[in-house]
């Protein structure tokens, strides 16, 4: 996911508790979106922002590389979203730019800031999920899916996270066992990605290989002006869980076909960037819009597997 150039303007008026539970506005202050929402549907508001970072490893065959990227968890009466801030960012430079006629430029993030997964929508009175999940910025999925009672095993270890007081507790979860520390002072069942059935918020979580690590560096509670928790109107294909999971691997299996089945023509390179081959895509979709979506490979990637490491495993 590419990331694009973006002006910010952040006014939030709310009471923020921070690792000393005092103000810190400046911290917290910059993961606001309710400026940059575009145009979707208003799910709920949310009562809590919960900011969290993430280290995880895109490729297990590589442990040295460990990208970072921060997570948003708004908790909402009736809705949770949990999200990627960094991926916010770009797709809202994205669309506003490309609603101006403005040609996007990347953001310069440094090399190890990538914006993981897509968002995660819970709706607390029918125990559902809604998933939004892009594979490339040419094709997004959505899918819905219930939320699992999760069993949880429970430790007497302690530790403080923020100054809160947390406590321990295991789980095995869609191919990963999983560790968490969560506080009861803050009486919420909520957490990162789609880790829940505690009675207190999730503060850290983290697989038992360490290939994905949440912890929780800021809490924010909106008191006059809360956060509008919104689903983007969007082009999505909707599908089922399993759906997805397949078109993951197939991407990932044989990236050059995936790109053409969603639109995209394909200029084979040498490694002089000389033109060899043109691979015209059978689904010209974007024709309509005036232009071809066009993209680069190098020969020898041609039929080159991409590694990944999908948080789900099952």
């Amino acid at each position: 996911m590419k990331f694009y150039v973006v002006l910010l303007t952040l006014l939030v008026v709310a009471f923020f508790v921070t690792p000393s539970k005092k103000a810190n506005s400046q911290f917290l202050s910059q993961y606001s979106h309710s400026e940059y929402i575009g145009k979707g549907t208003v799910l709920d508001s949310a009562k809590l922002r919960i900011v969290y970072s993430l280290d995880y490893m895109p490729d297990s065959l590589n442990p040295k590389q460990i990208l970072k990227d921060r997570k948003i968890l708004l908790i909402g009466d009736e809705t949770n979203h949990f999200y990627s801030h960094y991926t916010y960012l770009g797709d809202s430079a994205l669309t506003a730019d490309s609603d101006k006629g403005k040609y996007a430029v990347a953001l310069n993030f440094p090399a190890d800031v990538q914006g993981e997964g897509g968002q995660i929508y819970t709706f607390h009175a029918t125990k559902e999920r809604t998933v939004i999940e892009p594979i490339t910025g040419f094709s997004t999925y959505r899918y819905q899916e219930p939320i699992e009672k999760l069993q949880w095993q429970f430790s007497t270890d302690t530790c403080t996270i923020l100054s809160y007081l947390c406590l321990k507790a295991t789980t095995h979860f869609r191919g990963r066992d999983w560790e968490v520390w969560f506080t009861m002072e803050i009486p919420i069942d909520a957490g990162p990605w789609k880790l829940c059935g505690l009675p207190g918020l999730i503060m850290k979580a983290s697989d038992s290989r360490g290939h994905y690590v949440y912890e929780c560096i800021g809490i924010e509670k909106f008191v006059q002006k809360k956060e509008p928790i919104i689903m983007r109107k969007k082009n999505y294909t909707d599908c089922t869980r399993k759906d997805y999971m397949k078109a993951q691997k197939r991407f990932y299996d044989n990236h050059v076909d995936a790109f053409l089945a969603m639109g995209v023509h394909i200029i084979l390179r040498d490694d002089n960037d000389k033109e060899i081959e043109a691979l015209r895509s059978p689904n010209d979709r974007h024709k309509e819009r005036g232009y071809l979506l066009m993209r680069s490979v190098n020969i020898k990637d041609r039929h080159k597997k991409i590694p990944y490491n999908p948080i789900e495993l099952e």
